[in-house]
């Protein structure tokens, strides 16, 4: 009993001991110094949660830094305690302000980079893999990332169409337009998708597909989100066009703080800013761009005193974009891109026809409003109402009008996802209505005087409702998709029925198995029916698609991709108004536009790609494309004009340091057809009975750039350096012959496109 009592009393004596301690050290501990603080953490990737390494972590106000270690990894020790800013950043990557609260002892945290100009966010976007999809199931797929796509643009125009041209199976050979050729179409027959809205002519060039021209994107590289490119047998919702879909998804401003980024080179001046508002319930973004592209054209004239000056391109054009979170299941947000160009063929009016276009001006603009609804976690809906308008001007040596159009479209268009069970179902439709107004002049080509000339002033309606499913097996990795299509426009009263099909099989996590067939339908335009050589009873051109690729992956970011595709055309519109011999005699007949053309575009496309945050990232891709013509009137067998057998598209990045990034890419084709029944020898070029056999010679372009990162404690700057056609390869470009004699010989050159061009820029970002 004595020995219970003593062990009570000895507890509770014990207890009353460390209870008057534990108050000792809790009012020592508010009137001494706070002790330091140790902070651990991690860098990871925003879009595919990789570890970053080579990332520079600064305390702001004090001198304590560090650099990620290879598995994104740091350590700051000695910090004090409290509130401390953490400035994190590195080169091609955005900049990161974190306000962290530090405790006495270790504390942890992890931080989210962005590639350069993505939106900012503090989150990690769910993904298994770098090679991160757009579309549900696409049997041909191709995409460029934030960082590929700003590295691509180039220093000199900032263009996220020309960074598709370094994708496989697209093939250019002229430097100064954006558009491209994909397996053997021109790019009138790839569909620009813009925020989800198809567009006409929605790029900064001048009407009427003249040759000796240029063009530019509309959109700001720095606003680009994802650059898609799908080559063939692509999905359900997208529609209009047979050979292809170029998807740009615009970003959405962000919602973590307010920032900026300013990029000056020497072609010109743009600009972003972004950030929330509402307490975080909305974001804005706007941006603008503004060139000084044709003072360095003109430049580079008088120091290479061309026979052919290149033409001088001004442009400016800005973008804003606002949304709005109502609640958690409504959101509505609207856009607006604006731009203006200015096309001078910046030579002596003496040396130009009366039909060729001495100044041009264009000047474009989209507004496009939506409404997402998510009424339940596996339901999505999404509703566009929009209207774009472009203007055309083109004006000949004497100030003469050679072309006046306006051209507008504006409909809906609404898409559906619902996902049940194991079941993906999408549908969705897009109506459009369409006006062009033009009038168009030719001049006698000895005297300048009026010969001819057409006026029209035409609208139609174009709709477009589809319905796919993709039914997954997660257990076998096999997906299928099936889908239809239905299409009608009332300018040409056809109604055309699409059926669609994609297969994606895994035997297992290293390989996969992709096909997908379809039928694709293109009405002609305005232009093509009642426009110079028109024809009001030409119908819509057909494509039937099929594609089977391979691909083997190697770890987590690398993969080899191997693809066969046939692509087989009917009904294309052809007008053969080129300058031909037909037996003895040369004649320069124009005959109107028909349903005349049918044929095949047929190869295989090869790559190896690395994608990843850290080291080597790039890839290299051979392409083999033939596509042949038939044209029904006359016979005639031929090459298509965008035809090219060999290409090769190679790029690659590397950041070696947390302030150096270099990149490079070479871009080499066979040489697409001279357009026309020209043969060649050595005394030039002369009119020939066979179309499309003489070709321009191989292209050959090597690109680098050079990156340096300079970080401040509340803003960073990066300098450029890069090189335009470093081993200053002859490359050429057929812009129109000057003209023709009787006896069949043609008098002209071939015009050269870029020499090795120098540029340099700065990029601020606050």
């Amino acid at each position: 009993m004595n020995t219970t009592r003593l062990c009570v009393r000895t507890l509770i004596f014990v207890a009353f001991a460390l209870a008057c301690l534990q108050v000792q050290v809790d009012a020592q501990a508010q009137t001494q110094p706070q002790g330091t603080a140790r902070l651990t953490g991690r860098v990871v990737d925003a879009r595919t949660g990789e570890p970053v390494a080579k990332v520079k972590v600064i305390v702001t106000a004090s001198d304590a830094s560090t650099t990620t270690d290879d598995q994104g990894q740091f350590v700051l020790s000695d910090l004090p305690t409290g509130e401390v800013d953490l400035y994190v950043t590195t080169i091609t990557f955005g900049l990161v302000k974190k306000l962290v609260t530090l405790k006495p002892g270790d504390n942890e945290v992890q931080i989210v980079l962005n590639e350069g100009a993505a939106a900012l966010t503090e989150r990690v976007t769910v993904t298994t893999t770098p090679f991160e999809s757009a579309q549900t199931n696409a049997a041909s797929e191709q995409t460029l990332n934030k960082r590929e796509l700003q590295e691509l643009s180039s220093v000199l125009i900032g263009d996220p169409i020309r960074a598709a041209q370094a994708l496989p199976g697209a093939t250019t050979n002229d430097d100064y337009r954006s558009e491209f050729n994909v397996r053997g179409a021109g790019f009138d027959h790839v569909g620009l998708y813009v925020d989800g809205i198809l567009t006409e002519d929605f790029v900064h060039t001048i009407a009427g597909g003249y040759p000796d021209t240029g063009s530019l994107s509309l959109i700001n590289a720095d606003v680009v989100d994802s650059l898609t490119l799908l080559s063939g047998a692509f999905p359900s919702n997208y529609g209009y066009r047979t050979a292809a879909i170029l998807d740009i998804e615009t970003r959405d401003g962000n919602r973590v703080k307010p920032t900026g980024r300013v990029a000056a080179a020497l072609s010109g001046l743009s600009g972003v800013v972004d950030g929330p508002f509402d307490n975080k319930h909305g974001s804005y973004l706007f941006a603008a761009r503004k060139s000084y592209l044709g003072y360095l054209v003109r430049r580079f004239n008088d120091e290479f005193q061309y026979t052919n000056n290149p033409p001088v391109l001004t442009f400016a054009d800005g973008q804003g974009k606002v949304l709005y979170d109502i609640n958690a299941r409504h959101q509505i947000g609207a856009s607006l891109i604006l731009g203006d160009f200015v096309f001078d063929r910046n030579r002596d009016r003496n040396l130009l026809g009366f039909n060729q276009v001495f100044r041009g001006n264009t000047r474009n603009l989209m507004a496009n409003g939506h409404w997402n609804f998510t009424p339940r976690a596996d339901t999505f809906v999404q509703t566009r109402a929009f209207v774009t308008h472009s203007t055309f001007k083109n004006t000949n040596r004497d100030d003469r009008i050679l072309e006046d159009s306006d051209r507008t479209q504006f409909g809906v268009r609404s898409d559906l996802s619902l996902q049940r069970k194991s079941n993906r179902i999408e549908a969705g439709l897009y109506v459009r209505r369409l006006n062009v107004t033009s009038s168009t002049f030719h001049f006698d080509f000895f005297n300048g005087q009026p010969v001819d000339s057409l006026s029209f002033d035409r609208s139609g309606t174009e709709q477009g409702y589809y319905l796919q499913d993709t039914w997954t097996d997660e257990r076998h990795r096999l997906a299928l998709t099936g889908g239809l299509r239905l299409e009608h426009s009332s300018a040409v009263g056809e109604t055309k029925f699409s059926p669609r099909a994609s297969l994606n099989w895994s035997p297992d996590k290293d390989w996969t198995i992709r096909a997908g067939g379809g039928r694709y339908y293109q009405f002609p335009n305005f232009e093509q029916m009642f426009g110079l050589l028109g024809n009001a009873a030409v119908t819509a051109e057909r494509a039937t698609h099929f594609n089977v690729a391979v691909e083997r992956r190697f770890g987590d970011r690398m993969r080899v991709l191997a693809e066969v595709y046939d692509r087989e055309d009917a009904n294309l519109l052809f007008s053969l108004n080129e300058p031909r011999y037909i037996g003895p005699f040369l004649t320069f007949l124009e005959v109107p536009f028909d349903n005349l053309l049918r044929g095949h575009a047929r190869g295989i496309e090869l790559s190896v790609q690395r994608r990843s945050a850290n080291k080597l990232s790039g890839w290299i891709s051979y392409a083999y494309s033939r596509t042949e013509l038939t044209d029904a009137r006359d016979g005639l067998t031929f090459p298509s004009d965008a035809d090219q057998r060999h290409t090769v598209n190679v790029y690659g990045d590397y950041r070696f340091t947390d302030t150096w990034n270099l990149s490079s890419e070479w871009r080499y084709g066979s040489g697409q057809p001279i357009p026309g029944f020209f043969g060649q020898d050595s005394a030039g070029y002369f009119l020939t009975s066979a179309r499309n056999q003489t070709r321009l010679p191989l292209y050959s372009r090597v690109d680098v750039r050079l990156s340096k990162a300079f970080l401040f404690s509340k803003w960073k700057l990066t300098l450029t350096g890069e090189v335009l056609n470093l081993l200053n390869h002859n490359n050429l470009r057929y812009a129109g012959f000057d003209f023709y004699s009787f006896n069949g010989r043609v008098f002209g050159q071939l015009d050269r496109v870029l020499p090795i061009v120098p540029s340099a820029g700065v990029v601020i970002e606050f």
